[in-house]
């Protein structure tokens, strides 16, 4: 097993990495000894001191495991090279060993053309674990104990079942996400479709309101609302455990795999009467393949998407992501695989996968070779039809399969377009001429709603033209755009709004600015989308893509660009500064060191932080002890353009209630029912840049503590987590308390959460500043304070003697400070309370961002 061989894996990288640097051919020695022995008895024999038996990391560890794999003879740089298509392979910049320790094992791709990474990490390791390359245990441990590579497959079962529909038992457990928390009408009808046939079990992964799970009742059997970091297997595999297997094999014939990646069209009748006669042991809508190429780059300037020709790939087994599948939105297993403990193990080992390709190579495509080397008879509602496309619902081919019958469409046909199939800009009309009665309305409320909106324009964008040419709707390559940025006029009056580029909200300073001119006709307000769904109104707006020919239009002629982290990250397209001004509002008063001012910041970081902020003509901030930081931060931008105008997006904290937006106004009255009159308290973690340990583990007793003060202080826990962390991490050990999700999709506007917030707790958050505008306790949960302050970015202040509220270290120390929440300030805290206020902000109005825009019409508009 892996953990058995870390020890001695680390104490050979610790070995050769000593020995290169002095005898390179000692280091080789060791290398060949312990590929020659086996690491056991090389470590068995060897003289050097033992080491903590730690998971190797590092450069080091990569750099060790690559000569080892080169050194062993084993691997077949030649095959991996010519079906790899990686273009730092492609072009002889990496070496094919390099690649595949680097990253290329853990995306399954194989060494040599008989050894299969995913079965043997599965067959011989912990599929759950990714602490050692599968390929290089074998060369260390599983060479020198016999261990198969591949799998032997069994011969066809004979006498495959079908299914008696009058007597046939069937559970389906499903598996569904929306992004928002809610149960949408199209999960619901295709819900009360298969309930007709099947007792079904929903996992919706993430938080979900019991009031949106109660739109399930009298529909399902059962539905569970599960955060987690993974993906439809995850939720099978979760559905599995609260069913129970003993249930699921004793009380059921057939078990169904199905999630919402689908909208129904029509009833599933006719599918299940063709396949009920047709004998298998398990079954699918239709046989599917992956592109070999597993790259998340794919340029679009290349026209539809097709798979490499299999030709040009050297004959063997080059990873699993290349094999076919039976897809696994829509699988049902029979009897016999119920009974088989293959199945049971396959989703017993189903863990979380941050990428959603990944989760599908190992699990849609793995428990398809698992199934087929047990030797269970497959079988499909479709005919193959894999010869010129990896999945033909993606394709015309799939309008005409819906013509014939087929029962789903695939969201991302539309949201997405993977093959990049003209005119469906009419998808609406071409639905209702294949499937008459389709619900297209509803299917395209969801579809507004959920799907990412750049991709789903882009994806809609192509067209056939009168010459018969498809026009692809390419932006400029970043070449071109600089050429005509130097050839294209510039007006002051056109301001351009690019939103947050990592959750694609427009909110906080940048709406504050916006919504300051949304009114006035004088300026051309242009809101650069990603994929979220912008919809605002006002005199001389425009709202387009970011990343669109009419984006780049617009870019080109805005005088003046408001960001929010940084002119290269708002802005992917190079922009002049000497012909545009880059105003950045940046997103609140920060605690943490940041770019230049952070501590032990590398010379390359140095330099990409002064190419990212160099050149914003402009930085806004709240006080004149802000301006210090921010001006440490900036460099080399200088103290002259430090604006100490106060953040706009603070103007909304601080108005009259009356004076919100519309769009905030009805967040603040949503989040005021979800809190059902209870006392909030937020709890917002902020960004850690090492987020393997990063987060505090809270233990079922401090969970069950919380649960306890919160129930007898009639008050509910909102979490707010960073959206870096993809996993959900508080939310998933807070689950208990039944916490209301404040996630950035939900609410987009931090502001209006501070209104109805009655006590904030965070750890180093710049929004622990910006609640002291409420005037309420505020709570830093300093649980790595020490290292946090010494060892990683740092802090600008001393956080117990700026904040107004106490510093804690220990969970103890928070229940206290919670409870002293219910005590009311005396005068003398009160005192203390304003003047640390006073610290950081110098306005305490709300007029902060008519300071801003009238100190841009003023200083930066040309003469």
């Amino acid at each position: 097993m892996v953990d058995d061989l870390l020890p001695g894996w680390t104490a050979l990288v610790q070995a050769w990495d000593v020995a290169r640097a002095d005898d390179p051919a000692r280091a080789d020695g060791l290398l060949r000894a312990a590929l020659r022995e086996g690491l056991d008895a090389y470590v068995a024999s060897s003289d050097d001191e033992p080491v903590e038996p730690v998971e190797p990391d590092g450069e080091v560890a990569l750099q060790c495991a690559t000569a080892v794999v080169g050194l062993s003879g084993l691997f077949d740089e030649v095959g991996y090279r010519s079906a790899t298509t990686d273009p730092r392979v492609v072009a002889g910049t990496m070496s094919g060993a390099e690649h595949f320790c680097g990253h290329g094992w853990t995306w399954l791709r194989n060494p040599r053309g008989d050894f299969d990474v995913w079965w043997y990490w599965q067959q011989h390791l912990d599929p759950r674990s990714t602490a050692l390359n599968p390929f290089l245990h074998y060369l260390l441990a599983g060479v020198h104990q016999g261990l198969a590579t591949r799998p032997s497959p069994e011969p066809p079962r004979p006498d495959p079942p079908a299914t008696d529909p009058t007597s046939v038992r069937r559970a389906c457990l499903f598996a569904a996400y929306d992004a928002d928390g809610l149960v949408d009408e199209q999960l619901v009808s295709y819900l009360t479709e298969l309930a007709r046939h099947a007792d079904v079990y929903v996992v919706m992964a993430g938080l979900v309101s019991d009031a949106e799970l109660a739109k399930l009742t009298g529909v399902v059997a059962a539905a569970w609302a599960v955060p987690h970091g993974g993906h439809d297997y995850r939720s099978y595999a979760i559905a599995a455990d609260l069913v129970g297997w003993d249930v699921l094999v004793e009380q059921y014939d057939e078990l169904v795999l199905a999630n919402d990646s689908t909208y129904l069209l029509r009833p599933l009748d006719d599918v299940l009467v063709q396949m009920d006669a047709t004998p298998a042991d398990w079954w699918s809508l239709h046989t599917a393949r992956r592109t070999i190429d597993q790259h998340p780059w794919h340029d679009p300037r290349t026209g539809p998407r097709r798979p490499l020709h299999r030709d040009a790939v050297p004959p063997g087994d080059w990873g699993t992501a290349d094999h076919s599948f039976l897809s696994g939105y829509f699988l049902v297993l029979r009897r016999r695989v119920l009974d088989d403990p293959v199945l049971r193990t396959f989703l017993g080992a189903v863990t979380d996968q941050v990428q959603p390709t990944l989760s599908d190579v190992k699990y849609d495509v793995g428990l398809s070779d698992a199934l087929r080397s047990a030797g269970f008879v497959e079988a499909t509602y479709v005919a193959d039809r894999l010869d010129d496309v990896c999945d033909p619902l993606y394709t015309e081919t799939g309008f005409e399969l819906l013509r014939q019958g087929f029962p789903l469409l695939k969201r991302n046909v539309l949201a997405k377009n993977p093959y990049r199939v003209p005119d469906l800009a009419r998808w609406k009309e071409r639905l209702r001429d294949v499937v008459p009665g389709a619900p297209v309305e509803s299917i395209e409320r969801h579809l507004v709603r959920v799907a990412p909106n750049d991709l789903l324009q882009r994806s809609l964008g192509y067209r056939t033209t009168a010459d018969g040419t498809i026009d692809y709707r390419l932006p400029m390559t970043g070449a071109q755009f600089r050429i005509q940025d130097l050839e294209t006029p510039v007006f002051d009056h056109w301001w351009s709004f690019p939103v947050c580029a990592y959750d694609h909200s427009f909110a906080g300073n940048e709406l504050a600015v916006f919504d300051e001119v949304r009114d006035d006709p004088s300026v051309k307000k242009i809101v650069l989308t990603r994929s979220r769904r912008v919809e605002v109104t006002g005199e001389n707006v425009v709202v387009v893509p970011l990343g669109s020919p009419e984006g780049q239009y617009h870019l080109l002629r805005s005088g003046h660009v408001f960001v929010k982290h940084g002119p290269q990250t708002n802005v992917p397209w190079q922009l002049a500064p000497t012909l545009h001004n880059f105003v950045n509002l940046w997103h609140g008063i920060p605690l943490k060191r940041f770019n230049l001012a952070s501590v032990g910041l590398s010379a390359p970081a140095r330099v990409a932080a002064i190419r990212n902020h160099g050149s914003s003509r402009v930085v806004v901030t709240s006080s004149r002890i802000d301006t210090l930081a921010m001006n440490a931060a900036f460099f080399p931008v200088p103290a002259t353009a430090m604006w100490p105008t106060g953040l706009p997006r603070n103007d909304y904290i601080v108005c009259d209630e009356s004076r919100l937006p519309v769009a905030l106004r009805a967040s603040l009255d949503r989040l005021r029912d979800e809190a059902d009159g209870r006392r909030v308290v937020m709890f917002l973690p902020t960004f850690k840049d090492d987020q393997a340990d990063a987060y505090y583990d809270f233990s079922p007793d401090e969970v069950a503590r919380l649960g306890d003060w919160l129930a007898a202080n009639d008050a509910v826990l909102a979490v707010r987590e960073h959206m870096a962390d993809r996993a959900h991490t508080y939310s998933r050990m807070l689950a208990p308390l039944r916490p209301i999700n404040l996630s950035s999709r939900r609410y987009p506007h931090l502001e209006v959460l501070y209104r109805a917030t009655d006590v904030l707790v965070s750890d180093y958050s710049s929004c622990l500043v910006d609640f002291l505008l409420t005037g309420r306790p505020v709570i830093s949960f300093a649980y790595d304070h020490d290292r946090y302050s010494q060892t990683e970015r740092g802090l600008f202040y001393d956080l117990e003697t700026v904040l107004p509220g106490p510093l804690c270290r220990t969970f103890d120390e928070l229940v206290v400070a919670l409870q002293q929440t219910t005590v009311p300030l005396d005068d003398e805290q009160r005192a203390v309370y304003e003047w640390k206020r006073r610290i950081f902000f110098d306005h305490l109005d709300d007029g902060s961002a008519r300071r801003v825009v009238e100190r841009v019409k003023s200083d930066l508009y040309r003469t």
